[in-house]
C-alpha cells in the first residue's frame, strides 16, 4: 500500500486547506480588531494626558493657596484682588483667578475659590479646561 492517498479516500469537494474567502475573512477580522484596540488605545491616551493635566492645576492651585495663606493675614483677605495669575508648569500656561468670600459660611471663615484653566490638545484640536479649588480659612486655621 502507498502512503499517498488518493481521490477514493476524500469525498469530492472536501478539499484539505484554506479557502481565499475564509483568509480574507480572518484578514477583515484581524484588521477591525486591531483598528478597536487603536482606537481603546487613543482614548486611553487622552485619559493619561488628562489627568498629568489636572495634577500640574492642582499643584498650581495649591501653590496659589499656600501663597495667599502666608503672604496675607486673616483681615486683608476679603480686599485681595482677584487678578488672573499665570504659571507655566512644563511648557503649558495655567491661568489662576481667584474669588474670596467673607464671612462664608460663617462670620470667622473666608472661603476662598481658585479658578485654574488651561488648553489641552484632545484629538489634534484645543480644549479649554478649567479646574475649581475651594477651600476656607479662618482666624484660627493656619
Amino acid at each position: 500500500m502507498s502512503s499517498n492517498t488518493d481521490d477514493r479516500t476524500h469525498p469530492a469537494g472536501k478539499e484539505r486547506g484554506f479557502s481565499l474567502l475564509e483568509v480574507l475573512i480572518a484578514a477583515v477580522l484581524l484588521i477591525i480588531v486591531f483598528f478597536g484596540l487603536a482606537q481603546l488605545y487613543m482614548r486611553g491616551r487622552n485619559q493619561l494626558d488628562y489627568e498629568e493635566d489636572r495634577r500640574k492645576a492642582i499643584a498650581v492651585a495649591q501653590a496659589r493657596i499656600d501663597g495667599i495663606r502666608s503672604d496675607y493675614r486673616y483681615d486683608t483677605l476679603p480686599g485681595l484682588d482677584g487678578n488672573d495669575t499665570t504659571y507655566v508648569v512644563d511648557n503649558r500656561n495655567f491661568t489662576v483667578s481667584h474669588q474670596i468670600f467673607a464671612g462664608v459660611p460663617e462670620a470667622e471663615a473666608t472661603t476662598v475659590t481658585l479658578n485654574v484653566s488651561w488648553t489641552a490638545r484632545v484629538y489634534g484640536n484645543n480644549v479649554d479646561r478649567t479646574l475649581e479649588v475651594t477651600t476656607m480659612l479662618g482666624r484660627g486655621m493656619p
